[in-house]
C-alpha cells in the first residue's frame, strides 16, 4: 500500500459505489423491491375499489308484509313488497331478499334462511322503537313536532381523562395522535429495510471472503475503509429502494384520491431520517462483523442470529408500546440504544417526549452507532483474513 498516495475517502466511495452497482444487479434484491412495490400498488388499488363500491350495492333487500315502506327510508334495508306470509316466505327461500320483516299484531318477525343477519336484526329493532314511539305519540294526541319541540338536545361528547390531564384540546390530542400513527408506519417500514439491506453488508463479507478476493482488496486498501464503504453502500442503496417505495404510494394515494381522507405528520420525516441512518449503520456494522466470522455463507446464519434477534427485540418494543408511549418502561427504553433509535421518535410524536430529550436520546444512539462501528471494525480487520473455524461472537468480542 502507498501511503503517500493512499486516500481514504476515495476507497470509501468507490467502494460504496461498487456496492450499489452489485445491489441493483442481484436478482434476490430486485424481486424483493418488486414484490413490495406491488404489494403497495395492490394495497393501494384494493382500497381504491373498496371506496369506490356503491354504498346502494351494501344495501340489504328485505321483503315487507303489513309494514310501511316508507319507514324503512333511510335504515340501509330495502324494501320490497310481498303479498303475503308465504310469498315473503318464498322470496327468502330464492335468495331474491336477505330477510322479510312480518308484521302481525304487536309482533315483527324477521325471516330468514337460517339465523337473521345482525345488521337487519339491529336496523329492525332500531325501526320498531321508531313505530312504537311514533304510535303512542299518536295516541297521546302529539304530534311530531310538538315532541320535537320539548324534547332537550343532548349532546354526546367523548372526554378523555388523560388529554384533561394533559391540559390538552381535541385538536392538540388529533394530531399528536396523526404524528404518532405516521412515526409507527415509518419505523415498520424501517426495521424491513434494515433487515433487508442491512443483512445485505453481512452476506457480501461473506461472499468476498469466500472467494478469496478480499484478500487481494485488503492488500491495497485499509480494511476499516473498505467496511465503511460497503456500509456506506448499503445504506444508500436501502435509502433509495424506501424513497422509491415511499413515492410509489404517496402517488397511488394521491392518483386514488385516498389521500384526501388521510393526513399525514410530515414534520416527523426529519426526525425519521435520522433513525433510518441510525439503525442501518449499526446494524449493518453487526452484520459486516457476523459476515466476517464465517468463511462460507452456509455458516452466516449461525453468527447472523443474533443480531437479527436484536434487530426484532429492538422493533417489538415499540410495536408492543406504540399506544402506552407514557408508561415507565416505554419511557427507559426510549434511552437505551438501539431500541431508542425506534422508541424515541414514538415517545416524542406522542407527546411524552420535548425535541431536547429526543435530540438527546437521539446523540446517546449515535455515540453507540460509533462504538458498535468501532468494535465490529476490530472484529472485521482481525477475523476477515481468517480462513479456519468460525469465530464465535464471545471470541471475536474477546479479541
Amino acid at each position: 500500500m502507498n501511503t503517500s498516495t493512499y486516500s481514504p475517502l476515495h476507497t470509501i466511495l468507490t467502494t460504496a459505489k461498487r456496492e450499489i452497482q452489485i445491489l441493483f444487479s442481484k436478482k434476490s434484491v430486485v424481486i424483493t423491491l418488486l414484490i413490495m412495490l406491488l404489494a403497495i400498488i395492490g394495497g393501494i388499488g384494493f382500497a381504491a375499489w373498496q371506496k369506490d363500491k356503491d354504498p346502494e350495492d351494501k344495501a340489504q333487500s328485505v321483503a315487507v308484509v303489513n309494514v310501511d315502506k316508507q319507514l324503512l327510508d333511510g335504515s340501509g334495508l330495502e324494501p320490497r313488497d310481498a303479498a303475503d306470509r308465504a310469498d315473503a316466505e318464498r322470496l327468502v327461500r330464492d335468495g331474491d331478499v336477505e330477510a322479510a320483516l312480518i308484521a302481525e299484531n304487536d309482533t315483527w318477525q324477521v325471516v330468514s334462511d337460517g339465523f337473521p343477519d345482525d345488521g337487519v336484526m339491529s336496523s329492525v329493532d332500531a325501526l320498531a322503537e321508531t313505530y312504537s314511539q311514533a304510535t303512542a305519540l299518536e295516541k297521546l294526541g302529539i304530534s311530531p313536532a310538538e315532541y320535537q319541540a320539548a324534547a332537550p338536545a343532548i349532546d354526546v361528547v367523548p372526554v378523555d381523562i388523560g388529554d384533561l390531564d394533559a391540559g390538552k384540546d381535541d385538536e392538540a390530542s388529533k394530531q399528536d395522535f396523526i404524528r404518532l400513527l405516521t412515526v409507527f408506519i415509518l419505523i415498520m417500514l424501517i426495521v424491513f429495510m434494515v433487515i433487508t439491506f442491512a443483512a445485505q453488508v453481512g452476506s457480501r463479507v461473506t461472499e468476498e471472503k469466500s472467494s478469496r478476493v478480499v484478500e487481494l482488496i485488503l492488500s491495497t486498501v485499509r480494511p476499516f475503509d473498505f467496511l465503511a464503504g460497503k456500509i456506506l453502500g448499503n445504506l444508500v442503496f436501502g435509502f433509495i429502494s424506501t424513497a422509491i417505495l415511499l413515492a410509489a404510494g404517496f402517488i397511488g394515494l394521491q392518483v386514488t384520491g385516498l389521500l384526501d381522507d388521510i393526513e399525514i405528520a410530515w414534520s416527523v420525516l426529519p426526525v425519521m431520517l435520522v433513525a433510518y441512518l441510525l439503525a442501518m449503520v449499526f446494524f449493518g456494522g453487526l452484520y459486516a462483523a457476523a459476515g466476517a466470522m464465517v468463511q462460507r455463507t452456509e455458516d452466516l446464519q449461525s453468527t447472523q442470529m443474533p443480531v437479527l434477534l436484536l434487530i426484532l427485540a429492538s422493533a417489538y418494543v415499540p410495536a408492543f408500546g406504540w399506544m402506552s408511549t407514557d408508561a415507565t418502561w416505554m419511557q427507559v427504553m426510549s434511552w437505551i440504544p438501539p431500541v431508542s433509535i425506534f422508541a424515541a421518535p414514538l415517545s416524542y410524536a406522542a407527546g411524552d417526549f420535548t425535541g431536547g430529550q429526543l435530540a438527546v436520546s437521539l446523540a446517546i444512539a449515535a455515540v453507540a452507532t460509533l462504538a458498535v462501528v468501532w468494535v465490529t471494525a476490530r472484529i472485521y480487520r482481525r477475523s476477515i483474513l481468517n480462513n479456519g473455524k468460525t469465530t464465535t461472537w464471545s471470541e471475536a468480542l474477546r479479541g
